[in-house]
């Protein structure tokens, strides 16, 4: 009953701080690449998770590079508790604590305490194996960004359309990473099955299942978020480089295929993946996607979290040699651990309330800029309004201006064709409907309408005159009027009789409009000037 009880504890607490810290990381990836949004994701994911970590504890074959060198079942609680200690330690300055390193150097800590350690050789062995594989990780990120972009390269496809057709890509990929990263941790569930037989299964798959369950807690739930919405806002490229990166490197370091080189499988902390895939696409991208302080942090916490773990798992090993009183001294320590837990929880909770106030007030200030924003936009609306109410009123005195100046000019018509018919002298009469011709032809051109038209024109379109002035400078005045006659939908017939020049000049003029405007010949010129 004991040794049940030190691995159910044991399990849980390693469990615990590897949903907490590293499946954030795992799920935030797959969320950010747009696959998390997808139905069939959404059901898959706890299905395959739950699969690749409780189904292993009941396949006593599957054989880790650990081999015989696990401690006996009674060195079993140190090792969860060293595990525990060291991340919540390496926790409090960096996110991302390398929870399956501490794992295993509190395994060979617990080993070197009972005289059956994993051996000097093997220690280097895994060192360097955990050395290697976040530079594989990051080399391979950069490789498929390059292919990523190298495939990009010349179409000229909308964003949109290259979105819809990675997002099958990225849904197969979160998933094979999330399966790779479940296989290549179950280790820490599995590690206990495989050393004393199928009989302790029926313990790790009960607390597989309980510690599964903290991915349904807010804690996770909110940190896969903030990571998928503050720290992966880049593109799908770079997202999906990133899953297939971590996972071939999961996938990797879970095979015999390290061991050919010198290597060995290991389990790997997904946030050093994560941290190392992130640098491999800025090299390639020539951009940042992670903050040297935070990629400095992973790199320590890679570092010391195995340290703390192998120090605490030692000398809990030696404590637990001297009996019954070792044994009081570990469960004090392991009521220890999970106040250190608690407290950590807590300040979380209260940083997280920090940032809720901090966010609502940034809300509330935001609104009240808003407020204020439309404010002074209706204030300017309402004084547009104004101006074009005034312009309409004089739109209407002119016009009738115009109705008694042309009433004016035809009763005058009318004399000058009574008095011309009284005349008898042929010359004085030629004269006459001569001076009245002229006075006629100089009417037809409208030139004070046109002026008129044109001013009120101007002010009507004054944004738009402003911004075909500073995009194109060497229009003529000549062809300002042509391009407002254009946007006003006026056909080229009635430009000409406007402008007073034949339809073909106006042709002519389009023409040169055109080459000014920098338009081929399959572009629409009407359409181009009205998204001017």
């Amino acid at each position: 009953m004991e040794t049940i009880a030190y691995i159910i504890i044991s399990t849980l607490l390693a469990g615990v701080m590897l949903v907490v810290r590293d499946l954030p990381v795992i799920s935030g990836s797959v969320l950010a690449s747009g696959a998390g949004e997808r139905t069939c994701v959404r059901i898959l994911t706890p299905v395959i998770l739950g699969a690749a970590l409780v189904i292993p504890c009941f396949l006593p074959t599957i054989q880790w590079p650990v081999g015989s060198s696990l401690p006996a079942s009674d060195d079993i609680l140190p090792i969860g508790i060293a595990t525990v200690a060291a991340s919540v330690i390496v926790g409090r300055f960096s996110r991302y604590p390398a929870v399956p390193f501490a794992f295993m150097a509190a395994i060979g800590g617990v080993g070197l305490a009972s005289g059956n350690g994993l051996g000097w050789q093997t220690g280097i062995t895994y060192a360097l194996s955990w050395f290697v594989a976040p530079v594989i990780c990051a080399c391979l990120a950069a490789l498929a960004y390059m292919l990523f972009a190298l495939g990009q390269r010349g179409k000229k496809t909308h964003l949109a359309v290259q979105e819809a057709r990675m997002m099958p890509l990225a849904a197969f990929a979160g998933l094979a990473l999330i399966a790779a990263f479940a296989i290549n941790n179950s280790l820490i569930f599995t590690w206990i099955p495989l050393h004393e037989g199928a009989k302790t299964a029926a313990v790790s798959a009960p607390a597989c299942a309980l510690v599964l369950w903290l991915c349904t807690r807010r804690h996770v739930t909110q940190a896969k978020w903030n990571l998928a919405d503050n720290e992966l806002d880049t593109n799908t490229q770079s997202i999906l480089s990133l899953l297939l990166a971590m996972a071939a490197t999961f996938i990797l370091f879970s095979s015999p295929l390290p061991a050919m080189v010198g290597l060995t499988a290991s389990p790997l902390p997904a946030g050093s993946l994560y941290m190392a895939a992130l640098l491999g696409i800025s090299v390639a991208r020539q951009r940042a996607l992670a903050d040297g302080q935070d990629i400095l942090l992973a790199v320590i916490a890679a570092i010391v979290s195995p340290a703390l773990a192998l120090m605490f798992a030692y000398c809990l090993g030696r404590i637990m040699d001297g009996g019954g009183a070792g044994n009081l001294i570990v469960l004090c320590l392991a009521v220890l651990a999970a106040v250190m837990i608690i407290y950590t929880r807590w300040q979380n909770r209260r940083t997280m309330h920090r940032q809720i106030v901090a966010n609502r007030e940034q809300q509330v200030y935001s609104t009240q800029k808003s407020l204020s924003a439309l404010e002074v936009k209706a204030e300017m609306t309402e004084k547009d309004l104004l101006n074009k109410l005034d312009i309409k009123r004089k739109e209407l005195v002119d016009f009738a201006v115009g109705v008694s100046d042309q009433k004016e000019f035809m009763e005058k018509v009318y004399e000058d064709l009574k008095a011309l018919r009284t005349l008898d002298d042929e010359e004085a009469k030629n004269a006459a409907t001569d001076s009245l011709l002229s006075t006629l032809r100089e009417r037809m051109y409208f030139t004070r309408e046109m002026n008129d038209f044109y001013a009120q024109s101007e002010v009507l379109n004054k944004d738009f005159n402003m911004r075909l002035s500073e995009l194109f400078p060497n229009l003529t005045d000549g062809e300002r009027k042509l391009t407002n006659l254009l946007r006003q939908g006026f056909s080229s017939k009635y430009i000409a009789s406007l402008m007073n020049i034949t339809p073909k000049s106006v042709e002519i003029n389009r023409s040169r409009l055109r080459a000014k405007l920098g338009l081929t010949r399959g572009d629409n010129l009407i359409q181009f000037i009205k998204s001017i």
